[in-house]
């Protein structure tokens, strides 16, 4: 049930096209009795040079979808100045945002459903992280969960060639106490560390944290080093993009309780950076 001042999926989306974004279905979910289209929308469809954003993976990460609502008119003047195509799924999880709960409303989870890892022995991992040594091979993966099914179809469109840019906008709601934004990273870190620095005008960097997750039976201990950074192949999207090649990849994470002005700013930092990243390259 809708809380008071909660918005909708429909009214998400009904805030792309009532600023006048031209939205394409890439397919449909049904949850009960409720059916979810699924939206992106591409700016600048003639240019190659391409930054693909996805958001609202976690329905309880709320302000992630409806900040790049927020400030998407400005997103879209400067990739039009830059001459960079974008290809924006703005909420990805429709069931998840409309209950604010993480997973589907089926319970399926969408995050980590894109690649495996072949370690020794052909055992088939999700989350691989540097330190731990070379994995053998990765595969792209069919996924549990209907909605990553969809988008994972839609998205290997864009692989001849691979955006140069890719960017997650996620938040923190959990184990995040010594800041409010940060980061996962797969290589890059000096470039965006300058990023970084921008961010911290805005919002505090947080630094040192640090949790376990556990995957198919293993400890992964994850970390949020000195610079605000966290260096996890975990099965992403954006981990797929890396290993496909695409060259400025970032996941974005804010805390849950950042107000949605902060959230603006920051992802609106992210995306305007790697825009130039990409034109640069």
């Amino acid at each position: 049930m809708k809380k008071k001042g909660q918005t909708t999926y429909r009214e998400l989306i009904g805030g792309f096209i009532a600023k006048g974004y031209k939205l394409k279905s890439y397919g449909e979910i049904k949850e009960g009795r409720k059916k979810y289209r699924l939206y992106k929308t591409v700016i600048n469809p003639r240019y190659r040079r391409t930054l693909l954003i996805t958001s609202g993976f976690h329905g309880e990460e709320f302000n992630g979808p409806i900040s790049l609502l927020g400030i998407f008119d400005e997103v879209a003047a400067y990739a039009k100045k830059m001459r960079v195509r974008l290809v924006v799924y703005p909420c990805v999880n429709p069931s998840g945002f409309d209950r604010h709960q993480r997973y589907n409303a089926s319970g399926e989870s969408q995050n980590n459903d894109f690649l495996r890892y072949e370690i020794k022995g052909g055992r088939l991992v999700g989350t691989w992280l540097k330190k731990d040594g070379p994995f053998v091979s990765f595969k792209i993966v069919d996924s549990g969960a209907k909605e990553v099914r969809l988008l994972k179809k839609d998205v290997l469109q864009y692989t001849s060639p691979v955006p140069i840019g890719v960017l997650d906008i996620h938040q923190q709601k959990d184990n995040l106490e010594t800041g409010d934004v940060y980061a996962y990273i797969f290589d890059q870190r000096s470039i965006y560390l300058k990023i970084m620095k921008k961010l911290e005008k805005i919002a505090k960097i947080a630094r040192n944290d640090s949790w376990i997750d556990t995957d198919d039976g293993r400890q992964i201990h994850a970390r949020i080093d000195k610079g605000g950074f966290v260096f996890l192949h975990d099965g992403t999207l954006t981990d797929m993009f890396y290993r496909l090649g695409s060259k400025f990849v970032v996941t974005s994470e804010t805390k849950t309780t950042m107000s949605l002005e902060k959230v603006c700013q920051v992802n609106l930092i992210w995306i305007k950076e790697l825009m130039k990243l990409i034109v640069k390259k």
